[in-house]
């Protein structure tokens, strides 16, 4: 499960420097879809790959937030960069 969770949050991660936060939902749907035939496979309860898809989506927005906040920061860096202000040179 933790390897989900990494890979989880490795996504949402890459989605948060390209994607606008609509872009979680689908992504929760298709999950959820997916992990109910890897759930039989591996022999889990429902509950338990219930409760590991809960846990893969926050790790999914989790990585969307870090990811978000990692494309704001670099531009800011960017942007004080490219427009930065003369310095006034006392004379």
């Amino acid at each position: 499960m933790t390897e989900l969770l990494i890979f989880s949050f490795l996504v949402g991660a890459v989605l948060g420097q390209r994607f606008r936060v609509l872009v979680l939902l689908p992504l929760t749907f298709v999950m959820l879809l997916a992990a109910i035939p890897v759930g039989w496979m591996a022999n889990l309860g429902f509950l338990d790959g219930l409760k590991g898809v809960a846990f893969a989506a926050i790790a999914l927005q989790a990585g969307y937030l870090f990811g978000s906040a990692a494309r704001f920061a670099l531009a800011a860096g960017r942007a004080a960069r490219v427009f930065a202000r003369p310095l006034k040179t006392a004379r």
